[in-house]
Order: structure tokens, then C-alpha cells, then sequence
């Protein structure tokens, strides 16, 4: 690959003549932007030239070369390929391969970071992912860099990953396998679980549960990458990721930023998909105190806060039972079925989702199996505390689900 590179680069040297920059929309008046199109790259003002240039920079980097300058023009570059334009002319300049040889040399943590990030950013690219599973050597660089510890590094090459882990999903016409080995012999999990237990860079925590929530909570046809996640290290981690990142959280007031909430959301349907098959459903109930905690807090906020990480909190303390089972959540939550009952016909941004019928049926469900889980006597004196109204709608939901009767109601 390395006598490639030579010629690339000799290649890149004659293109460029003289032209060393990259000019910037505001640097020039109208009357100028004409003169600079035989140099533009496609229906961009960037310049191709500098751009090459960079291209040779990178391939000849040493670490006496790193700069304030370099790092500078290295982010421009990275900045840059969000436009496809660009992306096109790295590829046709086997950007990868040069990025591929870049790294296999010198290690300097802001220079791997960046390299890494404008990969994640060509990802968007389908033609750019596709290639990128074709190159074995390429493939085993990323896998191997899993072992660096800084954590801009890993955040850029989880977002390699996590673009790349769409085609998996989606089922794309192609398959990255590269990374679906990865996935099914148990490479990842162990590196995510310990960054989830250790790290305390929340950027680098959120975006692990991001990828995590990506690959194990959306159906494949008959693939169900969760169990490969499903580990009791994994979840050990999860709750200290947790910690880290909303231990501090009351649920007197909502999510501080909706950012949190969405890794609530995340954090909660990961462990969801843990519980769709027995292994995972097994050491869930070993953490079973520590996840229906946090559940609990999730269904103590306002009321006016329900959402979409409601639903995920109700079926996930439904897959807790009968390990985990509090009285008080059970009052909260029939307190939230006779609320959704009221509101029933009303407009709300709950019921503007469609979820309102989508919760009211999660609770309903809870209820049931509330009922053929947890000791009669113990229900009994649990409703007795309970509304008249609410332990009505309790018995409805499990009349309507037809589970069997096991001695007196409490009315």
C-alpha cells in the first residue's frame, strides 16, 4: 500500500501547482467568486488544491510536524466533509488509504481523533461505507484503536461504528460484516462495558449508549444482536454510566436538557431488549433493585412530563417482575391510568404522539401481571390503601387481559 501512496502523492504534487489555501466564502467580493471556480470543488467554494495538499500532509506526517497551524487546517478539513462534493474527491484520492497508513504510523491522540472524525463524517456516505467494508486492513485499524484509552478518540470511532451499524439495521444491500463479526463474537461488549463502569467523560458515555441503543433495540429479522450485550458486566456498567450521568437527577422537576433525556431513553430500552430472551431476562433480575430504582424516579416526575421513556420505563419494570415489585410505583401508576382515563379525547403533546393509548395499555399490562406475580395478601393490603376509583381500574385492566382469579379482591 505504502508504494500506492507514493504514486498518489507524486499525483497529487503535479496536480496542485502553486495553490496553497482555502479560501472562505467571506474572504472574497462577488465579483471574484468566478475567478476561483476552476479550483472549486463541485458547487463548493473549497479548493481542491488545498485540499490535495492536505492529503500530502497527512501522508507524510511526523509528530515534530504537529502544530497549531496543522491541527487548524486538519479541522477545516474534517469541517468540510459534511459536503458530499468533498467527499467524492477524497474518495477518488483513496482518502481512506491514506487515513489507513496515517494511522498505522506515529501516534499523536489529536491527530488520530481528527483523522477519525472526518471518517465518521464520510460515513453519511453510503458508497463511502461500502468501501470502507471492503478494506480489511482498514477494518482492523478501527477494531484495534477500541484499546486506546483518550476519549475523543473512542467518540469518534463509536460514530465510525454507529454510522456504519445503519446498514446492519436497515438490512442494506450490502453488509458490513466486519462489523457484524465484531458484534457476534463478542468483540464489542466488553469494551463498551467498561467504558460504561469507568469512563467519566459523559460524551464519550452517551455515545456509546447511542450505538448500544441502535443495535440492540430494533428488530433485524431474525438477528437480535442484544444478546450479544447482554452480560452482567454490561449491565453493571449501564447502571454506573447511570450515575455518572443523572445521579445527581430529582425527579421532582423533568430532564434537565432534552440531550439527558434522550440517553434516559436510551439507557432504558437497551436494558428493554436484555429482557427478550431468558439469559438476558436472568441477569436483569440480579440488578433488578438498581434498575427499578431508577424506573421509579423515571414514573415520579410530573405528570405533565409522560413520554415515550414512560412507555420504556412501564415495560421494563413489567420484565422486573417478580424480582422487583414497589407498592408505591404501583400507586403512581394507577394514579397516571385514572389521569389517562380523564384525559381520554383531550389534546395534550402526549395524545398528539398517538402514546396516551400506547401507556395506558403498558400500565394495564403491568397491572396484570402485578396480579399473578406478587402475593394476594400483600396486593390486597397494598389496594386497600388505594382509591376506590383506582383499584377499580386496576381489577379492569386485569379482568380484560383474563388473568386468573387467585382469591378476594380488595375493593
Amino acid at each position: 500500500m505504502k508504494n500506492n501512496l507514493a504514486c498518489l502523492v507524486k499525483l497529487i504534487k503535479i496536480m496542485c501547482g502553486e495553490h496553497n489555501f482555502n479560501p472562505s466564502l467571506n474572504e472574497y467580493p462577488p465579483s471574484e467568486l468566478e475567478k476561483m471556480k476552476g479550483d472549486a470543488i463541485g458547487s463548493t467554494l473549497y479548493s481542491e488544491c488545498w485540499v490535495l495538499r492536505m492529503l500530502i500532509k497527512i501522508t507524510e506526517f511526523t509528530e515534530e510536524q504537529w502544530c497549531d497551524e496543522f491541527e487548524s487546517d486538519l479541522c477545516a478539513l474534517w469541517d468540510m466533509t459534511l459536503e458530499k462534493d468533498v467527499i467524492d474527491l477524497l474518495m477518488k484520492h483513496e482518502v481512506l488509504s491514506i487515513i489507513t497508513n496515517a494511522l498505522c504510523g506515529e501516534r499523536n491522540e489529536r491527530f488520530t481523533e481528527i483523522l477519525l472524525g472526518i471518517v465518521a463524517n464520510m460515513c453519511c456516505d453510503k458508497n463511502v461505507r461500502q468501501v470502507l467494508s471492503e478494506k480489511v486492513e482498514t477494518v482492523a485499524i478501527l477494531t484495534a484503536l477500541l484499546d486506546e484509552s483518550d476519549p475523543p478518540i473512542l467518540i469518534q470511532l463509536i460514530r465510525v461504528m454507529h454510522a456504519v451499524a445503519w446498514d446492519i439495521v436497515q438490512e442494506s444491500d450490502f453488509s458490513p460484516k466486519w462489523l457484524e463479526d465484531a458484534i457476534t463474537n463478542s468483540l464489542l461488549a466488553p469494551y463498551f462495558s467498561f467504558i460504561l463502569k469507568s469512563s467519566t467523560n459523559e460524551d464519550l458515555l452517551t455515545c456509546v449508549l447511542e450505538f448500544l441503543n441502535t443495535i440492540c433495540t430494533i428488530e433485524i429479522s431474525d438477528k437480535d444482536f442484544s444478546q450479544y450485550f447482554a452480560t452482567s458486566e454490561m449491565i453493571s456498567g449501564m447502571i454506573d454510566a447511570w450515575q455518572q450521568l443523572l445521579g445527581c437527577w430529582t425527579y421532582e422537576e423533568g430532564f434537565p436538557n432534552k440531550q439527558l433525556e434522550k440517553t434516559a431513553a436510551h439507557w432504558c430500552g437497551i436494558l428493554l431488549s436484555f429482557s427478550g430472551h431468558e439469559s438476558g431476562k436472568a441477569i436483569l433480575s440480579e440488578y433488578s433493585d438498581q434498575i427499578g430504582c431508577v424506573c421509579f424516579k423515571i414514573m415520579n416526575r410530573p405528570h405533565e412530563n409522560l413520554d415515550g421513556i414512560s412507555i420504556i420505563s412501564v415495560n421494563l419494570l413489567d420484565s422486573l417482575l417478580p424480582s422487583y415489585f414497589n407498592g408505591n410505583l404501583l400507586k403512581i401508576l394507577l394514579l397516571v391510568l385514572n389521569l389517562l382515563y380523564q384525559s381520554q379525547g383531550e389534546v395534550s403533546e402526549l395524545n398528539g404522539e398517538n402514546l396516551e393509548p400506547i401507556l395506558q395499555d403498558t400500565i394495564e399490562n403491568y397491572c396484570a401481571n402485578v396480579s399473578i406475580s406478587v402475593d394476594r395478601e400483600i396486593l390486597n393490603s397494598l389496594l386497600s390503601e388505594c382509591s376506590e376509583n383506582h383499584v377499580l381500574l386496576f381489577w379492569k385492566a386485569v379482568s380484560e387481559r383474563k388473568i386468573d382469579d387467585m382469591g378476594e379482591r380488595a375493593i
